[in-house]
Parts: structure tokens; sequence; C-alpha cells
């Protein structure tokens, strides 16, 4: 599933706040799941959301005026793709709007 986040802080902001954002990102995880993140380059970010006994990858690209992103949602969970997919938008707004 690809999400798109717009923004208009240009990439260096958008990462600083990414990352700034990111150990807060775990205590909202749904059923006290977990999270592990990677930057593989400077503006690529590698997340792996666990939950319900489920890893769902997420591979998150910072561009100039959005963020480009595509989950991998196993099967067990497609029923909830759509939830999943918020939640994992609505944190990478928020955290692009916090300072």
């Amino acid at each position: 599933m690809d999400i798109d986040i717009p923004h208009d802080l240009g990439r260096d902001e958008a990462k600083r706040r990414m990352e700034q954002g990111l150990p807060k990102l775990e205590q909202h995880i749904p059923g006290g799941g977990t999270m592990t993140a990677t930057w593989p380059s400077d503006y690529a970010l590698d997340m792996e959301i666990s939950a319900m006994a489920q890893t769902i990858p997420v591979k998150l690209l910072i561009e100039e005026n959005r963020v480009r992103g595509t989950v991998s949602i196993p099967m067990f969970l497609k029923m909830m793709s759509g939830p999943i997919s918020d939640f994992i938008k609505t944190s990478a707004q928020k955290m692009l709007t916090k300072a």
C-alpha cells in the first residue's frame, strides 16, 4: 500500500522532525507493539512495526515537498490495512507538523 504525505518543510527539516518524532511513535502502537527504524541513506527511512505477532515493513522516502512510502501489510492483517495505513500516515503527519 502506498502513502503520500505532502509537506512544505524541505528535505532536511522534514528528516529532522521525523528523527525527532520516531522515539515517541512506539508508545502509540496499538496493543503494545514495537518498532525499529534505520536510515539506509540520507533521506530513506526503513521501519518495522511489530504488533499482534506480525511484522509490518514500512519504507519512507523524504522528498523536498512530500514523504512517499510503502507499507507492506501481511495477509493476516489485510482486514486492518485501512487503520494501519491511517496510523502510519497520521503519525508521520504529526511528526512533520511539530517543530
